[in-house]
């Protein structure tokens, strides 16, 4: 009886193991929704061309190395607001 208990809590743990393991990929795709930015479907069509046209102008004003780091502050500001954005949903 010994063995047969010792197997039923093994095929448990798998099968927990198999739902926690779902569970985190879940969670890892919702995280990922959630930070992605938005599709080309959901941008407006002046957003490229917006976009593209104040990095023309600021790329020789500021330079390649201080428009580097501005972009990525704003980056992660964007990143930080769509997080916040969803969050605020639920």
């Amino acid at each position: 009886m010994h063995t047969d208990d010792l197997a039923e809590r093994k095929a448990r743990l798998i099968a927990q193991s198999d739902l926690q393991r779902m569970q985190a990929l879940l969670a890892w795709h919702t995280a990922r929704r959630i930070v992605a930015p938005p599709g080309a479907g959901e941008r407006s069509s002046t957003s490229r061309s917006i976009a593209a046209t104040l990095i023309g102008i600021a790329l020789p004003l500021a330079g390649a190395g201080r428009l580097r780091g501005v972009l990525r502050t704003l980056s992660v500001a964007a990143t930080v607001l769509r997080i916040w954005r969803a969050w605020r949903v639920r």
